[in-house]
């Protein structure tokens, strides 16, 4: 299984690599979508959002059966907050920016998106085999 896990990471950290736009709406989602909004729209994007992750979920579950529906589920979600975690840290402010440039030892904590997306899927997939 590890062989087809760590593929199955690397096409999904790839697959969102490039699509930035998408990334940048994760890494938005939980500190700026999701505020100031009436709680009818509230219970409708979260009930439209578990739908897609349980489709996306069931796709995992294709290529990888020994997670089982609600192993493959757990990926898909921890899929998500780390992709918008990964992708802010990977994408830093133009002040940020310029920061490193002033001093370069704070920019050993720039992120390459896609490897480290891959390597964080692999663990979570590793432990959601093991649950």
């Amino acid at each position: 299984m590890a062989e087809r896990a760590d593929r199955l990471a690397g096409c999904l950290a790839r697959a969102l690599a490039e699509r930035p736009v998408l990334c940048d709406l994760i890494s938005a989602q939980d500190a700026v979508l999701e505020r100031n909004v009436s709680p009818q729209v509230a219970v409708q994007y979260k009930r439209a959002a578990i739908a897609n992750a349980q489709a996306l979920a069931g796709r995992v579950a294709a290529h990888l059966p020994e997670l089982g529906a609600e192993g493959a589920f757990r990926f898909i979600a921890g899929t998500i907050m780390v992709t918008g975690a990964v992708w802010a840290h990977a994408h830093p402010s133009a002040a940020m920016l310029a920061a490193y440039e002033q001093d370069p030892s704070p920019a050993a904590l720039r992120l390459d998106f896609t490897t480290t997306l891959r390597e964080t899927l692999e663990v979570l997939l590793a432990r959601a085999a093991r649950a």
